[in-house]
């Protein structure tokens, strides 16, 4: 197995053995293909307290990658379970609860995880996708114009306007603003919000009338953020759409 930190040249016509061995490996890797009589895979190299301080190597993982995995365990954790037989109906006046809110609480932990990273890998691809040193002419909120690159870039800029303007200016792709991707992802993003941001009647004693972070996350029932997710990022297929870890996650996704 080649380690590189570069591109290299690929095989046009892979011998069965380099199949193999590529079929053989993980979904997560961020770059890996068939190099040479072998597979080459983009590297990072790391000092590691664990192994004595010694310096340790391994293939660099696809943050998109990881973060859309765990939205997808997440999502088919929660799919298991039947909201239905968790409420049961009791006679007036004490109407429909559980009796035991092991799966409910559940529930909403898978949910809430799932929402987190599937927004989470969204992110990462977004930030990964900017092309190294390039600037970006970001309008501030008192109208002065001022240019951002790298980290500063990452930082200031909203996935919104990432998503909306700046990959597709950068890549010359369409926008998926006004699309159906799009409004998948405006969805998911407003459940991340008010997760990340909760509001005081998520944490206290509340009726029908002031619906909580709870009751939203009950009507997403039937939603799957990790979908969305992979369905915003699938938005920029010239970025995508040979890339192994987005084809192997469509794999994945479609067993859901």
């Amino acid at each position: 197995m080649q380690h590189t930190s570069e591109r290299h040249d690929l095989n046009n016509d892979p011998t069965e053995r380099q199949k193999a061995l590529l079929l053989a490996e993980d979904w997560r890797f961020h770059a890996i293909d068939y190099v040479g009589t072998g597979l080459g895979m983009l590297a990072s190299t790391e000092k590691a307290s664990f192994a004595k301080d010694r310096i340790v190597s391994f293939g660099l993982p696809s943050a998109p990658a990881l973060f859309l995995n765990l939205a997808i365990a997440s999502y088919r954790h929660r799919a298991t379970i039947n909201l239905d037989d968790a409420f049961i109906q009791h006679p007036p006046p004490q109407g429909t609860w559980p009796e035991e809110h092991g799966n409910l609480f559940d529930y909403f932990q898978s949910t809430m995880a799932e929402i987190v990273m599937a927004f989470s890998a969204i992110e990462a691809f977004a930030n990964e996708s900017i092309p190294s040193g390039y600037t970006y002419l970001f309008t501030q909120q008192d109208g002065k114009v001022v240019p951002l690159t790298g980290l500063e870039l990452e930082r200031r800029v909203s996935l919104d306007e990432k998503l909306s303007s700046l990959l597709p200016a950068v890549h010359s792709i369409n926008s998926p603003k006004g699309r159906k991707p799009w409004e998948r992802y405006r969805k998911l993003k407003a459940l991340r919000d008010r997760l990340t941001h909760l509001k005081s009647v998520d944490r206290k004693a509340s009726g029908p009338e002031d619906q909580t972070i709870w009751g939203s996350l009950l009507e997403a029932r039937n939603e799957n953020f990790a979908l969305s997710a992979f369905t915003i990022i699938g938005a920029f297929p010239e970025l995508v759409q040979q890339r192994r870890w987005y084809i192997l996650a469509g794999h994945l996704l479609k067993r859901t």
